[in-house]
């Protein structure tokens, strides 16, 4: 056999699915631009506003009555209506401002941990105790901080539309939980447990060596 095709050509049995160093930098871009945008929109847009004086635009949920359609029996929901809440005070706009500094927080918590981990795996280490405390706090971020966050605006919006006169209007409980954020929660958690695992087989086979 011709000795030239004992060698494959350097590159050709490349895997085109592997996650190499250009993807690692991908993400790692990608993340830093979701934290970047999340800072902006929650915690920098806000306090724009409040330097310039803005009002703080709240979202009002209120049944509405609408005799004929009662009448024939047909179901309708609530309306909603964009409402500002004008010259509000500084504790009022500590307390808009609260979920999204909190939900900043835990996005840029969350970033960061996912590069660390990404570290560890780049590092040939994917299974490091350490990778499996993190990725079980990114799990508790998404499972339990984003709910955190639903139920601290909800609460914020309550009270800050219970200080306004909204001519009439009742506003309307719609309580609801951020089911995406918990199960995807459950599934990082899954996860470290899986790389717990991993843990456990390399430390067999270094003590077998």
């Amino acid at each position: 056999m011709d000795d030239t095709t004992a060698h494959e050509t350097p590159g050709r049995n490349r895997d085109l699915l592997a996650f190499d160093r250009t993807d690692r930098w991908g993400l790692v871009a990608l993340l830093a631009l979701v934290a970047v945008a999340g800072i902006m929109a929650w915690v920098v847009a806000p306090v724009a506003a409040w330097l310039g004086g803005d009002g703080i635009a709240l979202e009002l949920l209120s049944p509405v009555v609408v005799p004929e359609l009662d009448a024939a029996g047909v179901a309708h929901g609530p309306a909603t209506y964009e409402v500002t809440l004008e010259h509000p005070t500084a504790g009022q706009r500590l307390l808009a401002v609260a979920p999204g500094l909190l939900g900043a927080a835990l996005v840029v918590a969350a970033c960061w941990l996912v590069v660390r981990v990404m570290r560890g795996i780049a590092a040939g280490d994917p299974f490091e105790p350490r990778n499996v405390s993190r990725l079980r706090m990114v799990g508790a971020l998404l499972a339990f901080g984003a709910p955190a966050v639903f139920f601290l605006e909800m609460v914020a919006r309550g009270a800050l539309l219970g200080s306004m006169d909204l001519g009439g209007l009742e506003p309307a409980s719609l309580l609801s939980v951020p089911w995406e954020a918990v199960v995807a929660g459950m599934v990082v958690a899954l996860l470290a447990e899986a790389f717990m695992a991993g843990s456990r087989l390399r430390d067999d086979v270094d003590g077998l060596v």
